[in-house]
């Protein structure tokens, strides 16, 4: 627990295992990404939580140019089928504006995901999730649902 908010670890994978998380907060949940890979084990945090309200998912399809342009981030396609998965009420895409500077980019890096892309796999493979690109600092409200 992080005062009111409850925090669960779930699987991920960016490079090595490492964890994505699940934040609780009265009758909202929220899975938030990080920069993982699209894993099998990811499908066990739809069984886990079978509602959530809003995913933040990484598009930027990072690859790593001297490990032969290994993967090591989603992309766009890979988020929208995340989507699929894990049926969010709301999507987010995140860490698109990833930059390794002008060296970097040339050398070390390459990162091509863009949020439209993200919004349009998603309208396509996701079709129950509402998708929002978000200025930085731009706020999202989300409203639990009513209980039946």
């Amino acid at each position: 627990m992080l005062g009111p908010i409850k925090v669960t670890a779930v699987p991920g994978k960016h490079g090595v295992p490492e964890v994505t998380y699940i934040l609780e907060y009265e009758d909202l949940t929220v899975y938030f990404g990080g920069d993982t890979l699209l894993i099998p084990e990811l499908s066990e945090i739809a069984v886990r939580f079978p509602r959530i309200d809003l995913a933040l998912l990484s598009v930027n399809g990072l690859r790593i140019r001297p490990m032969f342009n290994r993967q090591v981030v989603m992309d766009p396609l890979e988020a929208a089928e995340l989507c699929r998965i894990l049926n969010p009420r709301y999507a987010v895409p995140i860490h698109y504006a990833y930059t390794g500077g002008p060296i970097g980019d040339r050398l070390l890096v390459k990162h091509d995901g863009t949020p439209e892309a993200f919004v349009q796999a998603a309208a396509e493979l996701a079709t129950e999730t509402t998708t929002s690109i978000l200025a930085p600092g731009e706020p999202l409200t989300i409203r639990a649902l009513q209980k039946v």
